[in-house]
């Protein structure tokens, strides 16, 4: 669907002052906390517009699926939003995908940005709607819980188009397997990317850089997820591979192991760059990336360095 398509849209970049619309697309929002973690975004020099409906709340989501998706489409079609923001992920977006309108949202592209649960939501505005969607820090789970400062500043590098959002480094990052791999990147959180398996949402992987984090797994059941991305063929072709912080995953008990244990029997060969314990999707930093745009990692350097910001100038 992608390949009919034709390029990838690129959405206009940001401007100071700018009005950015937040939406839930997920789980349920509290009100109170929402409100003073739109400061942070205010602090970035974007003025915030509410969902019309992001209070709602229907069992663990933020209303019915028909209305967090109207949200989406509400913002998409309004001329003065610029950019459009998640609140949070939890659970939903998987939910609201039927009932986007992938030609309206073609016709009106915006940068996009969440995490988590809405990494079904960005790789459904990529290959649905043929978009460049970014996967970065979210409103309420990320700027409004760290002070993120090495954060805020790519990210708004990053959506404004500045050169020096382009460039990523992870100093504490660990390298599993040395070299340099370019592609396009991809990828997400690793329950996410499980879920879309033998769905008409299923991530494309082939020949591309891609990304996994994850939070609050047991060691065991990252090891499953990804043994079952294996065992689908996901990882054949995959140029290099990044791993996330993967905030408190860890074993059960002593002697269990580590996530290079898990990778050793992955890829006990790689033959492309692998690098763990990079600043994506749930940690105190964590970097915006472009999905699809073309990218150079470098695991022995630990950095990964963008072709463009995503945004079009």
């Amino acid at each position: 669907m992608l390949n009919a398509m034709g390029p990838l849209i690129r959405p206009p970049r940001l401007k100071q002052g700018d009005t950015v619309g937040v939406v839930a697309p997920a789980g349920a929002v509290d009100k109170k906390q929402l409100e003073n973690e739109l400061d942070a975004i205010r602090a970035m020099g974007f003025e915030p517009l509410l969902g019309k409906r992001i209070h709602a709340r229907a069992r663990y989501m933020a209303g019915v699926d028909t209305d967090r998706a109207r949200d989406i489409m509400d913002m998409f079609q309004d001329p003065a939003v610029r950019a459009i923001f998640c609140a949070r992920g939890g659970y939903g977006s998987n939910r609201v995908l039927p009932h986007l309108k992938p030609k309206i949202i073609r016709a009106n592209p915006k940068v996009v940005v969440g995490s988590s649960d809405i990494t079904l939501l960005l790789h459904f505005l990529v290959q649905n709607c043929g978009l460049i969607a970014f996967h970065g820090p979210m409103v309420g789970t990320g700027f409004g819980l760290a002070t993120m400062k090495q954060s805020r500043r790519q990210f708004k590098a990053l959506l404004t188009g500045e050169a020096k959002g382009k460039i990523f480094r992870a100093p504490r990052a660990k390298v599993f397997s040395k070299g340099v791999a370019r592609g396009k990147i991809t990828g997400g959180c690793l329950t996410l990317l499980c879920r879309s398996l033998s769905t008409r949402y299923e991530i494309k992987i082939r020949n591309r850089i891609l990304f996994l984090e994850d939070v609050n797994e047991p060691l065991y059941r990252v090891d499953g997820m990804l043994w079952q991305l294996k065992n689908a063929g996901i990882f054949k072709g995959v140029r290099g591979i990044i791993f996330g912080e993967m905030i408190n995953c860890r074993p059960q008990r002593r002697g269990d192991g580590t996530i290079e244990d898990i990778l050793t029997d992955l890829f006990p060969r790689p033959r492309f760059p692998i690098l763990t314990h990079c600043p994506i999707g749930h940690g105190k930093e964590v970097w915006t990336l472009p999905l699809e745009t073309s990218a150079t990692l470098d695991s022995e350097s630990k950095t990964l360095e963008l072709q463009h910001c995503g945004v079009k100038s």
